[in-house]
């Protein structure tokens, strides 16, 4: 009999070693690791060095956007080329460990300031107007150790904005309303307050995109802006459980002098976009410490 509560013992200790050596697959080594090829990857951005990128991301990597490897690339090369000059911030908010992956929480902003000439110019006075992006982005990096290198393997991104705007529009306050989250088929509404520089007639529009690649785009017809500033769209969510931007744009419309030909030249001297994240639920429920 005490030799069978020996064993029994003996299996219990054993089964509770077990336990601690399936949980100490993580070591603070490797979160420190992780750490720093996190920061490397924000220098790499922040250079335009897409195929320093590359080699710290697995070739299995998915997003929650359902984004591959190959398409999150070209989303990062695409955008480093709009904006070449931009320059990223990041704050590491928390790291939890799940089994054999290693989860970052960031939260990050990026900034940038460009100048547009030439023909993408030519609707404004003098052919050439300043500009200013700004991006800030709420989302978790999770990655996994494979061929004794650690890699991205997914992320999620839970909030998002960006905010470009040109000319006169750099000065102005803009607001936009829009849920944070949706539900499939759900009808929400999306409302932009604007300020109207003196002396200018002003138009926008309101749309929303599902997030997908190759990326899908609808822009709501412009329509004119009153004195109070505000434009409102009632739209339905889609019914693809997939999550999507709400977007608007706006101009500011001025009379410039008659050309050679006699005819009225109406230029811009300011516009902006903006576009915000909105996630589905499911999205919204995950854990973001």
């Amino acid at each position: 009999m005490k030799k069978i509560v020996i064993c029994l013992i003996l299996a219990l200790i054993l089964n509770f070693t077990l336990k601690d050596v399936a949980f100490a697959l993580v070591t603070e080594k490797d979160v420190a690791k992780v750490v720093k090829i996190t920061e490397k990857l924000r220098k790499l951005s922040d250079k335009n060095d897409i195929e320093g990128i590359k080699q710290y991301y697995s070739d299995s990597y998915k997003s929650a956007d359902g984004y591959n490897k190959t398409q999150i690339m070209e989303i990062f090369e695409t955008a480093r080329k709009l904006y070449p000059g931009s320059k990223t911030k990041e704050t590491i908010k928390k790291v939890d460990i799940e089994g054999d992956l290693i989860k970052i929480y960031i939260d990050e902003i990026s900034t940038t300031k460009f100048v547009v000439k030439g023909k993408e110019a030519s609707y404004t006075e003098k052919g050439k107007i300043k500009g200013r992006m700004v991006s800030t982005a709420d989302y978790s990096m999770t990655y996994k150790k494979e061929n004794d290198n650690w890699v991205v393997v997914a992320d999620e991104i839970y909030s998002e904005v960006t905010d470009i705007r040109y000319g006169e529009a750099m000065d102005v306050e803009f607001k936009m309303d829009a849920p944070k989250t949706l539900k499939p088929k759900e009808e929400f509404t999306v409302k932009t307050t604007l300020f109207v520089p003196e002396n200018r007639i002003a138009v926008g529009s309101i749309g929303h995109d599902k997030i997908v690649y190759p990326v899908e785009k609808y822009w709501d017809p412009y329509r004119a802006i009153d004195s109070t500033g505000i434009l409102e769209r009632v739209m339905i969510a889609n019914d693809k459980n997939i999550n999507e931007y709400a977007n608007a744009t706006y101009a500011f419309i001025k009379s410039a002098d008659t050309n050679v030909e006699g005819k009225y030249k109406a230029v811009i001297s300011g516009m902006g976009f903006y576009v915000q994240r909105m996630n589905m639920e499911k999205t919204n429920n995950e854990n973001q410490g």
